[in-house]
């Protein structure tokens, strides 16, 4: 059985993280991140890292580091 956990950015659910054995899966919930459906990350705190980066373009706003 694979584990899963879910990713929000600022309270909003954004997509799943599925892990794989070196790595996990980021399946997308939310359309303005549908450019990472099916991308790897390392792990959870770097997905949910670039999924941030990623809505806040889509808003038209700059993340904080």
């Amino acid at each position: 059985m694979n584990a899963s956990r879910p990713i929000s950015v600022e309270g909003r659910f954004v997509g799943v993280a599925v892990a794989r054995e070196a790595d996990w899966l980021f399946l997308a919930t939310d359309p303005v991140l549908e450019d990472l459906e099916g991308a790897a990350f390392p792990d959870l705190a770097e997905a949910t890292r670039v999924a941030r980066i990623v809505l806040m373009r889509g808003r038209g706003t700059r993340p904080l580091a």
